[in-house]
């Protein structure tokens, strides 16, 4: 279930980071392109996770360990300038 929980986090942070890089125009390669475009919107990330089902689901629920596990790493990935 671990591994699930991982790969839903995974993929929002994934499609919201791509959503922001295309409006941008940056490669997602480019990793002071990534942190430059994001810098912007860090702060909507958490906002907009609140809305996702997976956190509807794991939120407060034995799976929620889990969920800020991967959550705090796949911010931490945006902060080093990569996509998760």
């Amino acid at each position: 279930m671990k591994k699930e929980v991982e790969q839903q986090v995974t993929a929002f942070f994934r499609e919201y980071a791509m959503k922001v890089l295309i409006t941008a125009h940056v490669d997602p390669n480019n990793a002071h392109g990534v942190k430059t475009a994001m810098l912007d919107h860090y702060e909507q990330i958490y906002p907009a996770f609140t809305l996702t089902p997976a956190f509807k689901a794991y939120n407060k629920s034995k799976h929620h360990d889990d969920m800020v596990e991967a959550y705090r790493y796949c911010f931490s990935l945006l902060l080093q300038g990569r996509v998760p």
